[in-house]
Parts: C-alpha cells; sequence; structure tokens
C-alpha cells in the first residue's frame, strides 16, 4: 500500500473534524429545552369588519418544549401579536364563545415553526361577537335662555349617522336624539333677524362611547338656522380697551391714569339693534371706553371718574360702568421753562 503524503493526513483531518462539528451542532439543535411562562400577545379579529369582537386583544403565557432554533423562532414570533381570525359566518345577533388558546395559537403560528406541545396560561378565554349596525338619528337644537328665536332653529344636517354594536343601536331606537347646544355668546353670523350658527357642537346619547373603536360617528358639529324673535339682541365684551380723554393743554401738564391694573373694562353687557350687535360679535365694530374729567380746572382734586363708552347708535350698556379710581400727576416743567 502506498504510503499517504503529509499533507493528504491534514487534509483528513481538517475533513472529519468538520463532520465532528456539524454532528455535533445538529445533535444541539435537536436537543428538546424546557421554557416555562412566556408571554405572547395575542389579537382577535374577524375579515368582515362588520363586527364588535371583545376582548379583541388577550396577553397569554406559554410554557412548551422546543429545539434551541425553534426557541430563537419563538423569541423572534414573541415580537408581535399573533392574529387569531374568528369565523363569524351565520352570526346575526350577539354570540359568545370560548376559544381554547392552545389549539388558537398553535393556528396562529406557533405550529409553523414547530412548537405543537404547549401549556397556555389562561388555558381558555370567552369572547363576544356583536354585528356593527349603523342608524340615522335626528338633530334637535337646544338653546340657552337669553337668545329670543322665533320658531325651530334648523340644523344642517338634520340626521346623523352613528355606526355601532348591535345591541347598543337597539338602546338608541325610537327614542334617542342628537343635541346641539345653541350659545347666546356664539349667536353667529348674519344681519337683521336671520342668524346662522356654522359650527354647534353636538352631544350625543350617553350609551354611545365615541373613544370605542366600535364606535363611530363621524359627524361632530352641525350648521344652524335660526330666526331672531324681535329685533333686539344682547352681547357681552369680554375686554373692552380703556382710554383717557383729556384735551391737549392738559395733557402736557398732567398724566392720569386709572387705579386699577389693567387697561380695560371686562365682561361689558350691550344690548341693541339685533344687526348692530351682530357686527359688535363678528368683531365689525370696535367697541372703547373713555375717562373724561368733566371739570378740568378741578383736575387736582378728582379722585374718581365714571368710564365713559364709545357705542354705536341704539346700542346701550345692560349695567352701565361704575365709578374708577384715578392718579392725576403733575408733569414735570421742562428745563428753562
Amino acid at each position: 500500500m502506498a504510503k499517504r503524503k503529509p499533507h493528504e493526513k491534514v487534509e483528513t483531518w481538517i475533513v472529519v473534524t468538520i463532520i465532528s462539528v456539524l454532528v455535533w451542532l445538529y445533535a444541539e439543535a435537536t436537543v428538546l429545552q424546557e421554557r416555562s411562562g412566556q408571554s405572547l400577545q395575542l389579537r382577535i379579529t374577524e375579515a368582515t369588519e362588520n363586527y364588535a369582537i371583545t376582548p379583541d386583544a388577550a396577553t397569554v403565557r406559554v410554557s412548551y418544549r422546543a429545539s434551541s432554533g425553534q426557541i430563537q423562532q419563538f423569541n423572534d414570533t414573541a415580537g408581535v401579536p399573533l392574529i387569531h381570525e374568528i369565523d363569524v359566518t351565520d352570526v346575526t345577533e350577539k354570540t359568545e364563545r370560548t376559544l381554547i388558546l392552545d389549539e388558537v395559537l398553535i393556528r396562529a403560528g406557533l405550529g409553523d415553526i414547530g412548537i405543537t406541545e404547549l401549556t397556555v396560561e389562561p388555558e381558555t378565554i370567552n369572547v363576544t361577537i356583536q354585528p356593527l349596525e349603523t342608524i340615522e338619528l335626528p338633530v334637535v337644537v337646544q338653546s340657552e335662555a337669553g337668545l329670543n328665536i322665533s320658531g325651530e332653529p334648523q340644523p344642517d344636517p338634520a340626521f346623523v349617522t352613528v355606526t355601532a354594536p348591535q345591541e347598543i343601536i337597539d338602546g338608541l331606537r325610537d327614542q334617542a336624539v342628537v343635541e346641539a347646544q345653541l350659545i347666546p355668546t356664539n349667536a353667529g353670523e348674519g344681519t337683521g333677524l336671520e342668524r346662522i350658527e356654522p359650527n354647534v357642537a353636538l352631544r350625543y346619547p350617553d350609551i354611545l362611547d365615541l373613544r370605542s373603536s366600535w364606535v363611530t360617528a363621524p359627524v361632530r358639529d352641525v350648521r344652524v338656522n335660526y330666526r331672531l324673535e324681535n329685533e333686539t339682541d344682547e352681547f357681552v365684551v369680554d375686554t373692552v380697551p380703556l382710554f383717557v380723554n383729556l384735551p391737549v393743554d392738559v395733557q402736557r401738564r398732567y398724566t392720569v391714569a386709572p387705579e386699577e391694573p389693567s387697561p380695560f373694562l371686562l365682561d361689558v353687557g350691550l344690548q341693541g339693534p339685533a344687526d348692530t350687535i351682530a357686527r359688535i360679535r363678528n368683531g365689525e365694530i370696535d367697541i372703547r371706553a373713555e375717562l373724561i374729567i368733566p371739570d378740568v380746572s378741578r383736575i387736582e382734586q378728582t379722585r374718581s371718574v365714571t368710564p365713559v363708552l364709545i357705542l354705536p347708535p341704539g346700542v346701550t350698556a345692560v349695567r352701565p360702568p361704575g365709578a374708577m379710581r384715578i392718579t392725576v400727576l403733575r408733569r414735570e416743567a421742562p428745563a428753562g421753562g
């Protein structure tokens, strides 16, 4: 027999070593290991999106035996929720179902990576399936005291649609309305007696949880058209700027300022012709107040003055302003004067 050369012996040793390592790795990969209390997220859905499912998510604990390769795949799988799709064929009313979670998880993805023997805590979960239904609800306008309206205000749209689980819709039938609250201080646009409030917020019945993923109510405000009962209206101006009105020669000798820290009158109620009040409300007419000293010859003895509101014709204050304390200071004479 021919004697083997040294390099052939080395090659043989390398091949044997590689094969041994591969055999060891294979054996290691196939050894089953125990894993206990591993957390998994489960989402429960249905294909049509026409049903409410509660609960639609759950966190479960899984114990299982698997190879190291399967354990790695499990860890990768655990990073996102597993999806279980419920068959809703022939479900026409509220239905309860019990899900056996080991079977659910195997079908949802664990079976695909070869994990088929597992223990789940809890073992089962009860879910409720309800058809989603849509209903039209009438909009009813409610107006607060102080807004004299002739006839019935007209909302636009007059009806709004709501989609919700069947039992909630059943509770809304033949009795529920959606309220639009018309507030006097927001009494809208328009001139004369005709008024439009473009964005009146809607209040839905309390049975509807608008935060729920199973409730859809796309319309949240409406336009309201209405007519005032008479030619007068009221409005509260939040802040009215206050100015000092003195003759020029008096201004050169004195400074006059209110002792109040704010140069405004606050919450001034006005009443007058509806079209003029509407223009004030919409910011088309500015309202101001002035401090006028009737007898400037006694300016140094004056300690209080009643502000005078400068108002459009026909508009008056619901409650005239009261006297306001003032500070009067003589200006220093110019040097060399």
